[in-house]
């Protein structure tokens, strides 16, 4: 027979339920813990297991009705997935389109739980991430890269002699890509935007001074924050928003539909 097993430095410690957290991912801790109860040990153990988990909790300051209410739910989810399993309901398909999101949780006034019936009027499945997380505070104790080193990144370039900047963005070194427009202008044809400022102007370009405005890894996201950094300046390389990717003006547009349509569900449901 199988039973739970613990390191010894386990410390019981799990995500208080004071926490500023969303309580689906409270509701989820106790969802694993149980899972891994039914799952993992012998039927003989799940008492003594589940009573040493409610305690566990109790000490994470979860309160007992909220305990006792999870477990039973989940417990009944359980005995319905098998009798669905005995009456061979399993191969059922869902043909209902579930679209998935993720947003910031906040937690001030209660303005994530206001907007969740408001989600499910239109089948989406939201994913609520803190806004505070220890990756904040712990990366900031290693040691910086140089502006240079950095990857995955929207970057500016500006002109000495005038107002005209030009925003890209790489995923690769920006050292790589900035040596990549410097080599440009050497070119006999197919000069970038910016050698072609530099030729037909006259003027000369701030390589001692590159700005990075955005970080990120997703190339969607990327893109998304290139072209609204393009088009919140008013002196930028106008010939970059042709060359930019169509598929970003898409997704630029779907970020102005959304917000719109965010407003409008706020406004309606207040």
């Amino acid at each position: 027979m199988f039973d739970l097993c613990k390191k010894p430095t386990h410390s019981g410690r799990y995500l208080n339920f004071l926490s500023n957290h969303p309580l689906c991912h409270k509701r989820g801790i106790i969802f694993s813990l149980i899972d891994r109860i039914i799952y993992v040990s012998h039927p003989n153990y799940h008492t003594l297991n589940i009573s040493n988990m409610i305690n566990t909790l109790l000490n994470n300051g979860y309160p007992l009705d909220f305990l006792f209410n999870t477990i039973n739910n989940r417990i009944r989810s359980f005995i319905h997935n098998k009798k669905l399993n005995q009456t061979n309901h399993k191969d059922l398909i869902d043909n209902n389109i579930k679209i998935y999101c993720t947003l910031p949780y906040v937690r001030e006034k209660n303005l994530t739980e206001k907007f969740h019936n408001v989600y499910r009027n239109y089948n989406l499945n939201i994913a609520y991430k803190p806004v505070n997380s220890l990756n904040k505070f712990i990366k900031t104790g290693k040691d910086r890269l140089d502006k240079m080193d950095n990857n995955n990144v929207v970057y500016k370039i500006s002109c000495c002699d005038c107002d005209c900047s030009y925003v890209g963005q790489t995923k690769r070194k920006l050292k790589t890509r900035i040596k990549e427009h410097k080599s440009d202008i050497r070119k006999s044809n197919n000069h970038s935007v910016v050698s072609l400022h530099q030729l037909e102007y006259g003027h000369q370009i701030d390589w001692d001074n590159i700005n990075i405005l955005d970080s990120e890894h997703s190339f969607y996201k990327r893109s998304i924050s290139e072209m609204i950094h393009i088009k919140t300046r008013e002196m930028a390389l106008t010939i970059r928003m042709i060359q930019t990717n169509y598929q970003t003006s898409i997704y630029l547009l779907f970020i102005f539909f959304l917000i719109l349509f965010c407003s409008f569900s706020f406004y309606s449901y207040f």
